[in-house]
């Protein structure tokens, strides 16, 4: 239970941070979409007798690096290339468990999540993960925030903003692999999006929007494994859950207050 509760806190950070990101850059559905391309990092995987997290975490940034890629090159949008990669890598990974000669029950912890079963090697990867991205933020955070807000004027200041689109992308990518562990692949999304959206509910200004969303994420992760625990519930659906209805009470405490 402790490095259940370690990792889950460690990764309702990460999640809260890069979803602000995510958020605010509308790639909402980038998230969704590695979400469900990760499944076939997954098979193969699975096939080859492997452990899962690396190879669902390439599949991941590979796709992700190849949208923002094929966006700057084309008139192509956004949302239209992650509907064609996520289908495509999803299909794939469809393909590949329909052809595995053996049935893998393991593959059930991937797509709904399960916190207890964080092993020593899951909690090492999110770790390392965590403070990378971390350290990525804290250096680089004044023109993550440009770029998130204005990518032209960044450019014309001469930021490299194709690079850190590349950052963004494959941080958010790392991020949602490393969570798929806790809530699977079918509700990641909303460890991501809820506490940001959350915050923005709430913030007046993106400074304070990462604290906010960070405090909310923690909140939901600790409420849903007590609640869980308590009650003989799945982990990951009772978090989502407890997020979002956070989430309904502020807005609509916001609403009366108008």
């Amino acid at each position: 239970m402790q490095r259940a509760i370690t990792g889950g806190l460690i990764i309702a950070v990460l999640c809260a941070c890069m979803g602000v990101f995510v958020t605010l850059r509308r790639e909402s559905f980038l998230a969704d979409a590695v979400a469900h391309a990760s499944l076939s990092g997954v098979a193969v995987a699975f096939v080859l007798g492997w452990q899962p997290t690396l190879p669902a975490m390439a599949v991941g940034t590979l796709m992700s690096v190849a949208i923002v890629y094929i966006k700057k090159r084309t008139t192509i949008s956004s949302d239209a290339l992650i509907g064609i990669f996520y289908s495509a890598l999803f299909a794939l990974g469809v393909i590949i468990i329909n052809l595995s000669p053996v049935y893998q029950p393991e593959l059930s912890t991937y797509l709904f999540g399960s916190l207890l079963g964080i092993s020593r090697t899951d909690l090492l990867v999110s770790i390392v993960v965590f403070a990378v991205i971390m350290i990525l933020i804290q250096r680089l955070y004044q023109k993550l925030v440009f770029v998130t807000f204005d990518s032209e004027s960044a450019w014309l200041h001469g930021i490299k903003t194709e690079l850190l689109e590349y950052l963004l992308a494959i941080m958010a990518s790392v991020t949602v692999i490393i969570a798929i562990k806790i809530v699977g692949i079918i509700l990641v999304t909303a460890l991501l999006l809820v506490p940001a959206s959350t915050a923005r509910l709430m913030a007046g200004s993106f400074r304070a929007m990462l604290p906010l969303a960070i405090a909310q994420s923690i909140i939901a992760m600790l409420g849903g494994i007590i609640c869980a625990y308590l009650l003989d519930l799945p982990i990951g659906a009772t978090i989502v859950l407890i997020s979002t209805i956070i989430f309904m009470a502020v807005f609509v405490l916001r609403s009366l207050r108008r």
